[in-house]
């Protein structure tokens, strides 16, 4: 089972993966470190997740402010 903390650092890895701040090589590493998965399950995982499946659940988000301002008000918005 996944600690919370871990948790959260699995969040992130497939977040930057979906975003493309990350290779499917370094995610599957992360991934099957983090949670236990073999490195061909977590790879599996990754490939077949659409990219309109991600949302902002981060909290807050690593993007330039000039391109958070353009999604104020907006469904995509960083939660607060």
């Amino acid at each position: 089972m996944v600690r919370p903390k871990t948790q959260d650092e699995v969040i992130e890895v497939v977040c930057d993966y979906k975003k493309g701040w990350t290779n499917l090589d370094n995610a599957t590493k992360e991934l099957s470190e983090m949670s236990g998965l073999s490195p061909d399950i977590a790879a599996s995982f990754l490939k077949n997740m659409k990219r309109n499946n991600v949302t902002q659940i981060r909290g807050y988000s690593k993007e330039p402010s000039r391109l958070a301002k353009g999604k104020k008000g907006k469904f995509n918005e960083a939660k607060k």
